[in-house]
């Protein structure tokens, strides 16, 4: 994806504001935080650690900026857009996140049909529930979503069919949805160089991650991947979702400037129970592999089975929301070491939150965060493969709503 596309969007949607009416809203938050880690070197800063921040990052840090905007273009045609900034040295200082169109035909029997057109995230997660992608019960998604956020965006079509229930009397929906779409054929090459981590620093579509940047939107092997998922409601107290991943790519293709397509498939299975107005449990599953290199006799290929899971409890009362989570992750390399020592993370997590709504513009939110993890490759860095890392956030939110 061009310099020069990713300029033209950000300029349009810098001017959309002063050209549009008021069909247009934006949401957006500014986020800064004052951080404690213990964790070496963090694999944004070239090191191999499994948090955000690591030891240097101590003291006020910028979480994250963004503004949501989404304007109707039309009666059953909208624009969304999610620009960000996190303030860590990104080539771009503001980028995009996601920008897609979106229609919704008008209704016509108890079926709804949706397709969305862009760069969107995948319906996966039952943690990023918030405007622009962003966590509800705690600052840092799980390991599993932490994943999604940084290697995966769809850059394609998406289509989304819904039945809702109440025309028949049930409180509730079910949900089809089918994707196909393009330049995200480097996905996997994060994981297979560093394992799982815990941060809320996801991609974006024109910068990078880690030091040196890796990037992750590019199209190499001209095939399209795919993706299927089916979700089901009900009497919103439970929601489950499930989605079968595939980018198809082709792991001998390769190019010129050194970019490589790595073939990665997984399976997602989710479910988010709210029993009663107070209280809500997630649980999510997923697991898959990732390939790259020549076909699959050759040993020189390298192979990567992963899987990650985690369980979270939330109890919400007036302004206050408290959470834990505990979070499972694993990959094993099962050919292909020319790398050096196999590429096999595994590690658990444990996650404490709590958020404050100080008003209707403010929040006050703090984090602990505890990681234990085994993975080899450290010791090429100088580390012990056993590393146990923690951090703390203390953030104050500011978060504004505004129609044109």
């Amino acid at each position: 994806m061009s310099a020069r596309l990713y300029a033209c969007l950000v300029a349009g949607l810098c001017a959309g504001p002063a050209l549009a009416d008021d069909r247009l809203t934006v949401v957006g938050a500014v986020d800064v935080r004052w951080v404690h880690s213990t964790s070496d070197l963090s694999y944004l800063d070239g090191g191999l650690g499994k948090l955000r921040f690591d030891q240097d990052d101590t003291g006020l840090r910028l979480g994250r900026a963004f503004v949501v905007s989404r304007l109707r273009v039309a009666d059953i045609v909208t624009l969304h857009a999610v620009v960000d900034a996190y303030g860590d040295h990104d080539r771009n200082p503001v980028d995009l996140s996601e920008f897609w169109a979106e229609v919704r035909p008008f209704p016509t029997s108890a079926l709804r049909w949706r397709v969305r057109v862009g760069a969107f995230h995948m319906p996966i997660s039952l943690e990023n529930r918030g405007p622009g992608w962003s966590d509800v019960y705690s600052i840092t998604p799980s390991a599993l979503n932490t994943w999604l956020g940084e290697e995966f965006r769809t850059i394609g079509t998406e289509f989304e069919a819904r039945w809702l229930g109440a025309s028949s009397g049930y409180l509730g929906d079910v949900s089809l949805v089918a994707a196909a779409y393009a330049w995200n054929d480097p996905a996997g090459v994060l994981i297979a160089a560093r394992g799982f981590a815990l941060t809320d620093r996801p991609s974006t579509l024109f910068g990078g991650l880690g030091r040196p940047p890796i990037t992750f939107y590019h199209e190499i092997d001209r095939k399209p991947g795919v993706y299927a998922g089916l979700s089901w409601r009900h009497h919103d107290r439970l929601e489950m979702r499930a989605l079968r991943y595939d980018n198809r790519a082709d792991p001998v293709a390769s190019t010129v400037a050194g970019g490589t397509a790595w073939r990665t498939r997984f399976s997602s299975f989710g479910a988010r129970l709210t029993p009663t107005a107070n209280w809500t449990f997630i649980a999510q599953y997923l697991d898959g592999d990732t390939i790259v290199g020549a076909d699959e006799a050759d040993e020189d290929q390298f192979r990567m089975t992963y899987h990650a899971a985690f369980a979270l409890a939330s109890l919400e009362w007036g302004r206050e929301r408290l959470t834990a989570r505990v979070d499972r992750f694993g990959t094993h390399q099962s050919s292909g070491f020319y790398y050096g020592p196999a590429a096999d993370d595994s590690g658990h997590a444990w996650t404490a939150a709590w958020t404050h709504d100080l008003g209707a513009q403010w929040q006050l939110a703090a984090e602990w965060i505890r990681v234990t993890s085994r993975f080899p490759p450290r010791a090429s860095y100088g580390e012990l493969p056993l590393n146990v890392e923690s951090q703390t956030q203390v953030a104050i939110r500011y978060r504004f709503t505004a129609a044109l």
